[in-house]
């Protein structure tokens, strides 16, 4: 049986509250940030909010694991037969801009907690978002392991050179966050050229 007509409209209305939390948490931190400031957002009521999300905790949970969630799905499928590292590390690269090029606001977000995780601190990660996470640093410090083992960049510590990718990425995001109207391969090869003309195999 399809979807009903009134399940379609609760999908849509949890989507909504969803980016409106995303708008939220993007200008203030978690303790800052309140359950009647994303209703103002998504423009609804308190009770329709909380029928939704019961805590702002939940609220935050649910935004940033099915952020996550998203991501792996669409670097699952745009990964799929891609072989060369240089070419894996693009295709990755492009999935990243794209999917914080169209949910802008929760790069800031994701940013500070990934910063408080890394360094031990305490952050909003929970285990199941944590642990994607993980699985996708692990993913990138692979295609860059493959990579120094074909002698296309230099081998260097390989946390490191996944730290210094992730930051070249996120760089050229925030260049292209104040250019609205630039093509996402424009951003992908401004970070790829920046990341291999440091890291790059010397010739």
């Amino acid at each position: 049986m399809g979807v009903s007509r009134k399940e379609k409209e609760r999908q849509q209305r949890r989507a909504l509250l969803l980016e409106a939390a995303a708008a939220v948490f993007a200008r203030r931190t978690f303790d800052e940030a309140t359950m009647q400031e994303v209703a103002a957002e998504a423009e609804i009521g308190m009770q329709g909010l909380y029928e939704h999300f019961p805590s702002k905790q939940d609220l935050y949970e649910q935004l940033v694991t099915g952020r996550a969630d998203a991501f792996r799905a669409r670097a699952d499928e745009a990964l799929w037969g891609v072989v060369h590292p240089l070419e894996q590390l693009r295709v990755l690269a492009d999935v990243y801009v794209r999917h914080f090029r169209e949910t802008p606001m929760f790069l800031p977000l994701f940013i500070r907690d990934r910063v408080l995780s890394d360094w031990g601190l305490k952050s909003r990660f929970d285990e199941r978002f944590r642990r994607i996470y993980e699985e996708e640093l692990l993913r990138l410090r692979r295609i860059l392991e493959s990579a120094m083992d074909q002698g296309l960049v230099r081998a260097l510590d390989p946390g490191f050179l996944t730290r210094a990718c992730l930051g070249v990425l996120e760089a050229s995001l925030h260049v292209t966050h104040g250019l609205p109207e630039e093509e996402v391969n424009a951003c992908v090869n401004r970070a790829m050229d920046c990341f291999l003309s440091g890291v790059g195999a010397r010739p």
